[in-house]
């Protein structure tokens, strides 16, 4: 931790409650203070009394140094501490909405981040520090179990995903000496229900003393719109097996069963704008089964090449009845799709003027509705009861990041930073697919009458005959 507070300028730390991060990161803020002419040290904390404790630690650490190390501190107030000798100050800053508007700082310390009620509104007053390539942030937290999303957990896993230029730190419950399993067990039968606040004892733990970063950040089932034991139970259905198609692009479409006569399919459309942020998907599933047989899912491919890619594919499985999300650059891909001559599209309305799926959503004084509600209405059941089957194991991964947002009503989205699209193409796909006809296929015209000789009127019968 002090090795990369010493070489990083912009760091996220995610940790296990009680280890010591926040005496060590006073302990830097001090020294920096003390051995830099004219520092400027913020510390920023939920609310004011956490703040000032957090500026205590400071104080407590500077009164118990050798004496040779001290400096003269000038007499401060609760908020802040100053080094009169060589200019430099350390204030305390509760998480207001105005709270840091006008300041330069040398480094900005948020403590216990995700606990912020104006984090968002603070990192931005501090982005022209940041900006500028001189000041150094940091940001500890450990995950709060009722928090859907938080800005520290987004830029947590952005830095993971490097996406940002934030360095993370994880630092699970047993890098604190005398922690270990023995320690983990007796902590959590010793578990009170005032503590627990209505979390389960293992899912207390893991938020609070988590193994790993795999379980600090899974939501929990209050806040996860899918059940998470039905999606753990998924993963068994992932596989890294395709079947190798000529004419396809394997680089970019997967197929994991190929065509059967006999069976029915829809497809579905999700598009991204191809440069590397959202991922651009198109399904293919059976309608009897509910298995996604086939998919693209790339993130660099802009909508004419998904539309050509996916037209490819939907080829290999007859072409079925296709919807095309047709938000944002959808329309693109509904134009080129057109425009390369696939025939078997769904329609927005009865009167089949609009292509394509419109996903939209609206409040209505009795909640959310609209066709994004319904999507996740008829997705959510399928799920849980495992009525559908995911073999991509990047795809199903987004559902485990779809929550019900508190702070929209119960809306449900990914979280921030994370992505809803093969979600979304799926559940297109489940929600049209009793649109698709499955009867017996007819290769041959049946044979309505066979006569032989001059037969009367009366002498002839017809004989029907069917070929599958």
């Amino acid at each position: 931790m002090v090795k990369a507070l010493l070489s990083c300028r912009l760091i996220v730390m995610l940790k296990a409650r009680q280890i010591g991060a926040s005496w060590i990161c006073a302990a830097y803020d001090l020294w920096y203070a003390k051995f830099h002419n004219g520092a400027n040290v913020f510390l920023w904390s939920k609310g004011e009394l956490e703040a000032f404790e957090k500026l205590d630690k400071c104080r407590r650490i500077e009164r118990n140094l050798p004496r040779f190390l001290q400096h003269t501190i000038k007499p401060d107030s609760n908020s802040e501490m100053h080094i009169p000798s060589i200019g430099s100050t350390l204030r305390a800053l509760p998480s207001t909405e105005t709270a840091g508007i006008g300041f330069s700082a040398s480094i900005i310390d948020f403590d216990e981040w995700e606990q912020h009620p104006y984090a968002t509104q603070n990192f931005y007053h501090a982005k022209p520090t940041i900006d500028s390539g001189a000041g150094q942030l940091i940001g500890t937290f450990t995950v709060d179990p009722w928090k859907a999303e938080s800005l520290a957990r987004t830029t947590f896993q952005n830095a993971l995903d490097k996406k940002n230029s934030f360095t993370p730190l994880f630092f699970p419950f047993g890098v604190r000496p005398g922690r270990n399993e023995k320690w983990y067990r007796r902590i959590l039968h010793e578990l009170t229900s005032q503590e627990l606040e209505g979390l389960t004892p293992e899912l207390y733990m893991q938020k609070n003393y988590p193994r790993s970063i795999s379980e600090a950040l899974s939501p929990i089932q209050t806040s996860a719109a899918f059940n998470l034991q039905s999606l753990d139970a998924m993963l068994q259905d992932t596989t890294r097996v395709k079947v190798i198609c000529d004419g396809l692009d394997m680089n970019v479409c997967n197929i994991y069963q190929d065509f059967h006569l006999g069976e029915f399919y829809i497809a579905a459309t999700d598009t991204s704008h191809g440069v590397g942020k959202d991922f651009s998907v198109t399904c293919i599933m059976n309608v009897q089964t509910g298995v996604v047989v086939a998919d693209i899912m790339h993130n660099l491919i802009p909508p004419e090449e998904l539309a050509y890619h996916s037209i490819q594919m939907l080829e290999r499985f007859r072409n079925p009845l296709w919807y095309i999300e047709a938000n944002d650059r959808g329309a693109t891909t509904i134009s080129k799709v057109v425009e390369l001559g696939y025939r078997h599209l769904g329609y927005q309305d009865e009167k089949r003027t609009k292509l394509g799926f419109l996903t939209e959503g609206h409040r209505t004084p009795g909640g959310l509705k609209g066709t994004r509600t319904e999507l996740w209405g008829e997705l959510i059941p399928a799920i849980n009861n495992r009525q559908i089957v995911i073999h991509n194991l990047q795809g199903l991964r987004q559902f485990f990041d779809i929550v019900r947002n508190a702070a929209k009503e119960g809306r449900i989205e990914a979280k921030s930073g994370r992505h809803d699209d093969y979600p979304m193409a799926v559940a297109i796909c489940w929600y049209k697919k009793d649109e698709v006809k499955i009867g017996v296929r007819h290769t041959s015209k049946p044979i309505e009458a066979l006569t032989f000789g001059e037969a009367k009127s009366d002498s002839w019968f017809p004989v029907h005959a069917r070929v599958a």
